[in-house]
């Protein structure tokens, strides 16, 4: 509201017109804002998808080490299957051929034909990837079982007979054992003693003992295998890290440029264009984006041909022929449109003190000097926007626009000024005089009683001496 009020102001004014220049159209570049735009989109795209590829095979990578671990601990539940089961078998052999108790050679011959443990560790074994060593020495483990077995079946053979056990009752590969001819007529007692001869033997030692060392070999091939695949693991976990790190800087470096771009070619630009445009002055320097450029330079070509209609409206208004400034009638003009707009205004009415006594003292030509001089004073010292008019032979009004009561200060310090230069003329300036002033303020814009106000206020400065500025 206010703006509409000031541009019209500026256009119906009779002070004299300081531009110059004439509408230019400057040389219009700077980046798109949309380049910029797809810019930082593409790159933040593409860390964001550098950023999910890298979350992935830390992910995967993870992953590995967790099956790492848990195959580790597969192959240790294989070999400690396979290793109890060889004990298992030899502890029931053992404890047939000392007790010939056939509850053991039951639970022998379910473990071999039936559990399977050994079996069932070679088949797990042999769905991990990368191990195939292992299943070789664990095969070779279980191999030697196997060839033990022989060694018991023919000691159970033996201690059955000895036992005096039904042959019927026992396993077929027991039954399909045979005894040497040179032993067939041994008592039953040396067929026993005989039997654990076989279970203690050197020979049945030996196949323990190569059990054992291809079970020990297994563990260690096992960690080495481990070992070598867990450093690949944490290796590639170190090169994630760094290229997560330097995804991270990058993206930071980013942001730092994307902020200092938005600043420097958005934000700052439009920050000074719109205090340019608040001053109603054109936009200088023309900076920024192009979009942002084009604005400006859009707004001040407006901005100069807005200028060249108000000298043309100047030219073609009501002026005072003395002064140079509105006179009564172009006051009006102004006032019936200030009228129907609402904003905060200050109304001064100015007379100059003694001007009749000026007149008759020096003369009509002495009395116009100071007319002018006081017009001129009053046009140097009010702003641009601001109204001045001679609506009487020494009465003068300005109208202030956008002011409120808290400005006293500054009308009282242009007040000053006024005085302070009339009453220090220059050689072959008017005679020494004074002005009093009346102010008073209104925020509902003008009206016929703020000017009574004003000019009842004046009036009583000038009673009080003049020189000097009262508020209503």
């Amino acid at each position: 509201m206010v703006q509409t009020v000031d541009s019209f102001s500026k256009i119906q004014k009779r002070k004299p017109d300081k531009s110059k220049d004439s509408a230019q159209v400057q040389q219009i570049g700077g980046p798109r804002i949309n380049i910029l735009n797809y810019f930082f989109i593409f790159s933040l795209l593409f860390f964001a998808v550098l950023l999910f590829l890298v979350s992935y095979f830390q992910n995967a990578v993870y992953l590995k080490e967790t099956q790492i671990t848990d195959d580790y601990h597969r192959i240790e539940v294989d070999a400690r299957m396979v290793q109890a089961a060889s004990d298992y078998l030899t502890r029931n052999v053992q404890y047939f051929v000392m007790t010939g108790e056939q509850s053991y050679l039951d639970e022998y011959f379910e473990e071999a034909y039936q559990t399977k443990r050994r079996e069932k560790a070679i088949e797990d074994l042999k769905q991990m990837e990368e191990i195939d060593s292992l299943v070789i020495l664990l095969e070779h483990s279980v191999q030697e079982s196997m060839n033990l077995m022989q060694l018991e079946y023919e000691a159970m053979r033996y201690a059955s007979e000895g036992y005096g056990l039904e042959l019927s009752s026992l396993p077929e590969v027991i039954q399909e054992t045979a005894i040497a001819d040179k032993d067939s007529d041994m008592a039953a007692e040396e067929k026993i003693n005989h039997s654990r001869e076989i279970i203690f033997s050197t020979e049945y030692l030996d196949y323990k003992n190569r059990i054992s060392d291809y079970e020990t070999q297994y563990l260690e091939e096992a960690s080495f295998v481990m070992d070598s695949l867990q450093t690949d693991g944490r290796q590639d976990m170190r090169r994630l890290l760094v290229l997560f790190r330097l995804s991270i800087f990058y993206i930071i470096i980013l942001g730092i440029m994307l902020f200092t771009a938005i600043s420097r070619m958005v934000v700052h630009p439009l920050k000074d264009a719109v205090s340019s445009i608040s001053d109603g002055n054109k936009i200088f320097p023309i900076n920024g984006t192009y979009e942002i450029q084009y604005m400006a330079n859009t707004y001040n070509v407006f901005h100069q041909s807005s200028e060249d209609t108000q000298k043309q409206l100047k030219n073609a208004a009501e002026q005072d022929a003395l002064t140079g400034l509105l006179n009564r009638r172009g006051y009006y003009t102004i006032i019936d449109k200030l009228s129907q707009e609402s904003f905060p205004i200050a109304l001064l009415v100015i007379d100059v003190d003694q001007f009749k006594t000026i007149n008759d003292t020096y003369g009509h030509n002495a009395g116009d000097m100071a007319l002018k001089k006081t017009a001129q004073l009053l046009s140097n010292t009010f702003r641009d926007s601001d109204i001045i008019a001679r609506i009487g032979g020494d009465e003068f009004v300005v109208i202030m626009t956008g002011i409120t009561s808290d400005k006293k200060g500054a009308i009282v310090h242009k007040a000053n000024i006024l005085n302070q230069a009339l009453q220090n003329p220059g050689p072959g300036e008017s005679p020494k005089i004074s002005i009093s002033l009346g102010c008073a303020f209104s925020s509902t814009g003008y009206s016929e009683d703020l000017f009574k106000k004003a000019d009842n206020i004046m009036y009583s400065a000038k009673e009080s001496g003049g020189g000097r500025i009262r508020f209503a």
